[in-house]
């Protein structure tokens, strides 16, 4: 089905008051209907509604924390990186559009549950026993020195690996942070992704889809504070995830300048083994919407390799991450220096991060990228995005 044919049909379903029923992995597909009700108001597109929501069945939660094992996740090779085969100039005509979609709003960050440590420690012993045996071995194994910083200038930025002191890994708010895996036809897969309010994810809507395909993926586990095999907060099962029908309404190949900014989605996401939820076990990161393009973020996530799609040390293994200053690329689309590559697709630009503080703001994902060229894209958080996403998830 052509998008052309995918838009007449979503609609006259959302308009017949119809729930969009396809089958795919055993899991139900719905055109989400609770849009446009929240703060900053999300926007319908030619009477669809603006997201689609694929729920997933209990039984295939159960199946996916089964076979998403400490080893599955630790292999799991990293999604392909939306890649765009232009010449990466800044769109100079999209620079003097108007930004806003809405007033400046935000979400804080969250902490989490009063115990909530101790309780994961009993659960996950053995996940922070090798976290403690690893401290004495482990140095900062940064790749790169950090580089001059310049104010939203592209290709610079500061660079470091996080995860790779274990001390560093369940503090906030890199608790937040973790490896998002996943089946895709031939197998599996990994991108990263953030706690956010309401049990939830956000990551890339390329993690979830794939809109050249037309083609859901499946089984999606989050391990947040993942670090090189252990999971000290256990695994998380998604029981539904939304996009947005602008995302699946996409042809063709990965455009920086028409793609990035419809590349968000929102995963709701089941209790641990422990029978805790995600924000009881670690927190939940804030959100920020229809702030300026100009924003310091701290870009973090699980890449493989770097923007040279050339291999790192421990691939997929250590949080790490980019600080530098946004830049507006194109239209809704935030642009920012940083060095790594595929993994860390989903993961979030975080506003106001202040290491072992509860503190900072989601404000893009990382999209995609231009091979050789040292930035990352993302979509700006406005009112058309992640406020529909958040309203069908409850964020």
């Amino acid at each position: 089905m052509n998008s052309q044919s995918k838009r007449r049909f979503n609609a006259s379903l959302h308009a017949a008051g119809i729930s969009l029923a396809i089958f795919y992995s055993c899991s139900a597909i719905a055109a989400s209907s609770g849009a446009g009700a929240s703060a900053g108001g999300g926007q319908q597109t030619g009477g669809q509604s603006p997201t689609v929501t694929i729920t997933v069945s209990p039984k295939k939660q159960a199946a996916a924390s089964a076979y998403w094992t400490r080893q599955r996740v630790a292999n799991a090779p990293a999604l392909a990186f939306a890649i765009d085969t232009g010449s990466g100039a800044i769109d100079a005509a999209a620079l003097d559009e108007i930004a806003a979609l809405g007033p400046e709003e935000a979400v804080p960050a969250g902490a989490a549950a009063p115990g909530a440590t101790d309780l994961a420690r009993a659960a996950f012993a053995a996940d922070w026993d090798a976290l403690a045996e690893s401290e004495a071995l482990d140095s900062d194994l940064s790749t790169e020195s950090p580089t001059d910083f310049m104010a939203g200038t592209a290709g610079v930025y500061m660079s470091w690996d996080v995860g790779t002191v274990s001390a560093l890994a369940t503090i906030y708010p890199h608790r937040w942070m973790g490896k998002l895996t996943f089946n895709v036809p031939g197998g599996g897969a990994s991108c990263s992704a953030t706690a956010i309010s309401g049990n939830n994810i956000v990551t890339a809507a390329h993690c979830v889809y794939d809109s050249t395909a037309n083609t859901w993926y499946s089984n999606w586990v989050f391990t947040p504070a993942y670090r090189n095999g252990t999971a000290p907060y256990g695994t998380f099962s998604a029981k539904a995830c939304t996009i947005l029908t602008s995302w699946m309404n996409l042809t063709g190949s990965y455009s920086i300048n028409t793609w990035t900014r419809h590349d968000v989605a929102v995963c709701s996401m089941n209790n641990n083994s422990a029978r805790q939820t995600l924000n009881a076990a670690v927190g939940s990161a804030g959100r920020l919407w229809n702030a300026s393009y100009t924003q310091i973020v701290f870009n973090s996530g699980y890449p493989a390799q770097d923007y040279n799609l050339a291999s790192i040390p421990s691939p997929g293994q250590y949080l790490r991450a980019c600080l530098a200053e946004t830049f507006q690329y194109t239209t809704e689309t935030l642009g920012m220096g940083c060095n790594w590559g595929p993994g860390i697709s989903g993961g979030s630009w975080l506003v106001g991060y202040k290491p072992s503080v509860v503190s900072g703001q989601v404000n893009s994902v990382n999209s995609g990228l231009f091979v050789n060229q040292p930035n990352i894209y993302g979509a700006r958080f406005n009112s058309n995005n992640i406020v529909p996403l958040c309203t069908a998830r409850g964020c």
